[in-house]
C-alpha cells in the first residue's frame, strides 16, 4: 500500500515537470519565431554598440588631451633652466642708473677708450667700474701698451651738459625679462614687437681723428660724471653725429642733421 503510494507521487511529480519544462521550452520557441522579439534584441544591441562607440571616442579624446598636457609639461620643464637664466645686457651711456623697465643695475662706472687721436687706438667705448680690483701684475710695464683714457663730452647743447669737456658716466643694465638688445641709429622709437630702452642722441669720435671709433648711443637726459673736471683732457671723446647725403639716400635722410638713436629689448 505504502509503495504504491510512493509510486502515484513520483509519477505526479514527473508528470508536473514534464508540463513545466514542455511549457518553457514552449513559451522559448514563441520568442525565437517572433519577429518583434528579434527586433527589439537587435536593436538593443546597436544601441548598446552606438553607445560603446561613444564612450570609446570620450576616452580616446581624453587620452590625447591627456598626451599632449604630458608633452607641454615637458617643454615648460625644459624651458625652465633656460627662462631663469635668461637675460640680456646693454650700456646706457651718459647716466649712473638704469631705466626703470624691468632692468637692474650690473655697475656703474666711468666711459673710457683710447686716445682719440692715436694712429693704434682701440675703436670701441668701454664702461670702466667705479671699483677696480688690481690683477697681480699691476706694477709689471710693458715697452708697447695699449693704453685706457677716460672720455669727455664734445659738446654740450646735444648732450644737456652743464659745461664742454664735463667727463662722462656709464651704467650697465641687465634686463631679466628679455634676451636681446640692440642700438638703432636715426630712431627715437623701437619697431613693433620691441620695447624700449632709451632713447638718445648717436655719439661717435670726430671723423678727422685718427684714431678709429664706433657710435653708441647717449641718454637724451646726460648726466656729467660726479667729481670729473672740465678741462679740456680729451682721451676718448663723444661728439655728435650729423649725416651727409650722396651715398647716404636722402630723402629719407636730410644733409647735416644730428641723428637721434634708440636702445629696444625683446
Amino acid at each position: 500500500m505504502f509503495s504504491a503510494y510512493v509510486y502515484f507521487v513520483g509519477l505526479l511529480c514527473w508528470v508536473l515537470c514534464s508540463n513545466s519544462a514542455l511549457e518553457i521550452h514552449r513559451h522559448r520557441r514563441i520568442l525565437l519565431s517572433d519577429p518583434n522579439y528579434l527586433q527589439n534584441e537587435l536593436h538593443e544591441i546597436q544601441v548598446k554598440l552606438q553607445e560603446y562607440e561613444v564612450v570609446k571616442s570620450q576616452v580616446d579624446t581624453l587620452q590625447s588631451e591627456v598626451d599632449t598636457l604630458k608633452s607641454t609639461n615637458q617643454q615648460l620643464e625644459q624651458q625652465l633652466p633656460k627662462i631663469a637664466t635668461r637675460g640680456t645686457v646693454y650700456v646706457r651711456w651718459g647716466r649712473t642708473d638704469c631705466p626703470g623697465n624691468g632692468t637692474e643695475l650690473v655697475y656703474t662706472g666711468y666711459a673710457g677708450g683710447s686716445w682719440y687721436d692715436h694712429y693704434g687706438a682701440a675703436a670701441e667705448y668701454t664702461c670702466l667700474p667705479a671699483d677696480p680690483i688690481w690683477g697681480p701684475n699691476k706694477d709689471i710695464r710693458s715697452y708697447y701698451p695699449a693704453l685706457m683714457y677716460g672720455a669727455e663730452y664734445e659738446d654740450t647743447l646735444l648732450f644737456n651738459v652743464p659745461n664742454t669737456y664735463e667727463d662722462v658716466p656709464c651704467a650697465v643694465c641687465r634686463s631679466s625679462t628679455h634676451s636681446t638688445s640692440i642700438m638703432i641709429p636715426a630712431r627715437t622709437q623701437c619697431y613693433s614687437g620691441w620695447d624700449k630702452a632709451y632713447v638718445g642722441d648717436l655719439a661717435g669720435g670726430y671723423y678727422d681723428s685718427k684714431a678709429a671709433t664706433q657710435y653708441v648711443c647717449v641718454d637724451e637726459n646726460a648726466q656729467a660724471l660726479a667729481g670729473g673736471g672740465t678741462t679740456n683732457d680729451n682721451g676718448k671723446v663723444f661728439h655728435q653725429v650729423r649725416t651727409r647725403c650722396g651715398s647716404l639716400k636722402c630723402p629719407p635722410y636730410e644733409n647735416d642733421k644730428a641723428l637721434a638713436c634708440v636702445v629696444c629689448l625683446k
